[in-house]
């Protein structure tokens, strides 16, 4: 059962069996963290809006894919792929 205290792994995994609502409550549970920390680096809303759909699209397909690695956490890789993505920007 899929609820506010299943652990990351556990949600990627049912995920990627096809559990929607699972990537639902993963989403939902750090996009704050993500959505600001992009902010806090670009200072426009817009753009940060752009940015912060671009992680979340590279994670979906990551995770479709079946190329995460779950030797880390989930967070902090997903700050890292919205930190590449704000670099890219500024290149």
């Amino acid at each position: 059962m899929i609820n506010k205290q299943t652990e990351d792994r556990d949600l990627i995994n049912a995920y990627i069996n096809g559990n929607e609502k699972a990537f639902e409550v993963l989403l939902m549970r750090h996009k704050n963290k993500i959505h600001r920390f992009i902010n806090m680096k670009l200072r426009d809303a817009d753009l940060t809006e752009d940015i912060f759909q671009e992680t979340f699209i590279k994670i979906i397909n990551t995770l479709k894919m079946g190329t995460y690695n779950d030797e880390g956490k989930f967070l902090p890789w997903a700050m890292r792929i919205a930190h590449n993505l704000v670099i890219d920007h500024f290149r």
